[in-house]
């Protein structure tokens, strides 16, 4: 008797950093990345960088129609909860655009959103999520200190 042999095709890896970034927006809505305190990844060693070349970014809001978020600047813990606020105000069905003014409240800071320009190139894990590398189909908006006030009735 005789057996036909049929070649197996190679199955697709499965991104390990990825399987984070999808397991984390499953659970969470989005998935935050930070650069510039050091890296966990098993293949690079980087250092940290000065606090003013420091920035994060959600992945996860494009998904649902938004463009994600960048603040540059800060640390770890404070892109984290800046992030995690705007985010979740997105996730909970709002809206940011580009123009609009963010208000933290009373004594709070106040942060203007600006378009950022070429997303995949500094949003690179959203770019490998969302496989757009190339394909201008990656949005983002960074949060930049505002230099005017904020209108609110409750903050000035």
């Amino acid at each position: 008797m005789s057996h036909t042999v049929i070649p197996s095709r190679p199955m697709a890896s499965v991104d390990p950093d990825m399987a984070v970034v999808a397991a984390n927006i499953d659970r969470y809505g989005i998935h935050l990345v930070h650069v510039g305190e050091g890296c966990t990844c098993a293949d690079c060693d980087s250092a940290p960088l000065p606090p003013d070349q420091r920035f994060g970014y959600t992945v996860g809001l494009t998904g649902r129609g938004h463009p994600e978020l960048l603040v540059r600047g800060l640390g770890a813990r404070e892109t984290a909860v800046l992030l995690t606020r705007w985010g979740g105000s997105v996730l909970d069905g709002g809206a940011l655009d580009a123009g609009h003014l963010l208000c933290e409240g009373p004594d709070g800071p106040t942060w203007d959103l600006t378009p950022v320009r070429r997303p995949s190139r500094t949003l690179r894990w959203a770019g490998r999520y969302y496989r757009t590398a190339g394909s201008g189909g990656l949005s983002a908006l960074e949060l930049v200190p505002a230099r005017r006030l904020c209108p609110c009735e409750g903050c000035c």
